[in-house]
């Protein structure tokens, strides 16, 4: 580039002395008559004096320009500099609410207000040094005006979401959670809110709705989304019967079983209704092949009642049959054990709880081995014995929440310590990943955002 502009230079240079030669080999005179006026000069002064003509006229014109635009440009360079003040009044504003300090972000929160002739951009500083300061109506007025900004609208909504959990007010929060879903489908955090909240407040078809559209904007995953449809089928199906609709009950639960056999709550909710509409013959498959995928206690307790066997002895063979499915796993040995126990077989019963709690057996172990003590008359101080190995032995698989952790001693779709939906699972402590914090110091959790989705899945 600058080579060709070198080059051009040239060239001009060279055009202009070329005309300059030419016209001091062709000299001329020019006489000028104008009302008695005579001048005569020659061509070459004409020419200069007409390019002398020409470079004042530029000048008088720049000047003219100057002179008419002063004002403006004075006004804009005043605008500039006051822009420039709020956008670093602002900058230092945000530093200090990261850093904590909400007196200090909310004095240049103030001051960029004063600076910036754009409200959408100071409101969201003013809102989150009110929360800082523990002002929670100047906080909200910040996030509601934030609302009349089409482009600030899902921001104001999402700090209005969390004004609203804190206060503890559902309902509002789940209106605002609402018209951000509106607004954007497609924002992880904004399904995960909304199917939360119309989970904990029992709107399952809702929140089966709102599941699917995640589903199809890819937020939820496809084996997260089957498992959490399934167990909101479940919850429907308990409407419904609630309502008088066995029949409709029953489909959904069988629609939940097709989805996640594996789900104990999915299973037991299909083998109770199938129980009550006197289908055995369905309800004993149910319960099989769930047992060969996740066992528990409650399965095998409908089990029976599917025979409908009273006879203890008769019922010790009916549990092999059940745990036949999967015969090494801990809870086939603890059913047995308790099956023998209840028949009065106690040599039976403590090989099938030395099969369960091999070299260091449990709480629960511990506890059918001193009732089988207890009941078969050995001495006081065997119970006494197992009684103390209990007060030691390590806990038992349990209800427990993926989420944060709490014990549960049954199965129930919303975990009543964080609210999240789908998260129990039968397991032993210890078994999940991380758990989120507890509760913060005015009694308002972290938001959880369909936590659920995140945690192991079955149980």
């Amino acid at each position: 580039m600058t080579f060709l502009r070198t080059l051009i230079w040239f060239v001009l240079a060279g055009v202009a002395m070329l005309a300059a030669v030419w016209l001091a080999e062709r000299p001329g005179n020019v006489t000028v008559e104008w009302h008695g006026w005579r001048l005569d000069t020659s061509v070459g002064v004409l020419l200069v004096a007409i390019v002398i003509l020409i470079l004042v006229g530029v000048a008088l014109w720049l000047v003219y320009r100057w002179i008419m635009g002063a004002p403006s440009a004075l006004i804009e360079g005043w605008g500039d500099s006051r822009r420039r003040k709020g956008y670093r009044e602002l900058t230092q504003g945000l530093a200090a609410v990261a850093a904590g300090d909400g007196v200090e972000a909310q004095r240049h929160a103030r001051r960029a207000e004063q600076l910036l002739a754009e409200p959408p951009l100071t409101l969201l500083l003013s809102a989150q040094a009110a929360q800082l300061n523990g002002d929670r109506e100047a906080a909200t007025r910040a996030f509601k005006a934030m609302l009349e900004d089409d482009e600030m609208a899902f921001l104001g909504l999402r700090g209005l979401i969390a004004q609203s959990l804190r206060e503890g007010n559902q309902q509002q929060a789940l209106a605002y959670a609402q018209r951000a879903f509106a607004l954007r489908p497609q924002t992880p955090w904004v399904v995960h809110s909304l199917f939360d909240m119309q989970a904990q407040t029992g709107q399952w078809k809702a929140a089966q709705e709102t599941l699917e559209t995640g589903m199809r904007q890819k937020v939820v995953t496809a084996d997260r989304g089957r498992t959490l449809r399934a167990l909101l089928l479940v919850e429907r199906s308990r409407a419904c019967e609630s309502d008088g609709n066995d029949g409709q009950a029953l489909a959904l639960a069988r629609e939940a079983f097709g989805l996640a056999p594996e789900r104990i709550a999915v299973a037991s909710r299909l083998a109770e209704l199938q129980i009550k509409t006197a289908d055995s013959r369905r309800a004993l498959k149910t319960l099989e092949r769930a047992w060969s995928l996740a066992p528990h206690p409650d399965l095998a307790v409908l089990y029976l009642k599917a025979t409908g066997e009273s006879d203890p002895l008769k019922r010790v063979g009916i549990v092999r049959r059940l745990v036949a499915q999967k015969p090494d796993d801990m809870e086939s040995q603890l059913a047995l054990a308790q099956a023998a126990l209840d028949a009065g077989l106690w040599g039976e019963a403590r090989r099938y709880l030395d099969a369960a709690g091999g070299s260091n057996p449990s709480v629960r172990v511990c506890r059918l081995m001193a009732e089988v003590e207890e009941r078969a008359q050995s001495g006081q101080a065997k119970v006494h014995e197992w009684l103390s190995r209990a007060a030691l032995a390590p806990a038992d698989k349990a209800w427990r929440c993926a989420a944060c952790g709490a014990h549960h001693e049954s199965w129930r779709p919303v975990c009543e310590s964080c609210g999240a939906f789908g998260s129990l699972h039968w397991r032993a402590p210890g078994t999940f990943g991380q758990v989120l914090p507890p509760a913060n110091g005015d009694g308002a959790r972290p938001a959880l955002g369909m936590t659920t989705m995140n945690t192991v899945s079955g149980g």
